[in-house]
């Protein structure tokens, strides 16, 4: 890949940057919570980035709608585990995205870990969204984790679904997980799929080689990692495309 131009789709900025190990034209920066969004959002945020808000289904509701209708975060985030979503809470989730502008994007934790069963992600869950709010965009973070293969062949008769690739690029690389990254770049539009990091739990660097070497192995040219690498998330977040 001749191209080094890097947009980071998946960075948490709670405990600073000082560990961010890759030169990149801008990050997405992911708030799990309301509280680490009022204390840390202008502090790291720069003109290049875009800001993505948990959808907080409580207290913190009107805020984050609030936010998403006066144009100050780029997307909104689900995530079962953390807002310790069930099968009968997905209704409410559809509920209050309803509320949201429907040119902001949706990104949905794909991430399968721990032990809690009840409130790992749900690809059923994700369809139903998918098919409510066709013309939104939704982003699978991590792309499904282990589970990757599962996400690929349920979820291609969707136009309106990306695929990011935080974390378990390095997460998996070692794992028979591995060889569905490949199928997946391989075999999916190459304008739907993102690069992230998912800092501090992974390294930007390390992450970006694997992908690389992704991208080689299937065969890309330089234009489509481009995409991987830079096009795809600066366009889905608006951002300035070079």
């Amino acid at each position: 890949m001749s191209s080094t131009v890097v947009f980071d789709a998946h960075v948490h900025v709670d405990k600073g940057l000082d560990g961010y190990d890759l030169e990149v034209s801008g990050k997405n920066l992911i708030f799990n919570d309301v509280d680490s969004y009022r204390r840390s959002c202008e502090r790291y945020r720069t003109a290049s980035d875009a800001v993505s808000l948990i959808l907080d289904l409580g207290p913190d509701r009107d805020f984050v709608l609030g936010e998403a209708r006066a144009g100050r975060i780029d997307a909104v985030k689900i995530h079962s585990r953390i807002q310790r979503i069930g099968a009968s809470e997905w209704p409410t989730v559809a509920r209050v995205l309803a509320e949201v502008p429907p040119d902001i994007p949706a990104i949905v934790d794909g991430f399968y870990f721990g032990g809690d069963m009840e409130h790992q992600p749900s690809l059923a869950a994700l369809i139903d969204l998918l098919a409510a709010f066709p013309q939104r965009r939704f982003v699978v973070a991590h792309s499904g984790g282990y589970r990757i293969l599962e996400y690929f062949f349920h979820l291609r008769p969707f136009a309106n679904v990306y695929y990011e690739l935080a974390l378990s690029l390095q997460y998996l690389e070692d794992s028979s997980a591995s060889a569905d990254v490949r199928k997946l770049v391989r075999h999916t539009d190459t304008a739907k799929i993102l690069f992230g990091s998912d800092y501090p739990f992974g390294s930007p660097a390390r992450q970006r080689d694997i992908l690389a070497g992704v991208c080689a192995e299937v065969g890309l040219s330089d234009g489509e990692a481009e995409r991987l690498f830079y096009r795809n998330a600066a366009e889905l977040f608006k951002k300035d495309v070079r």
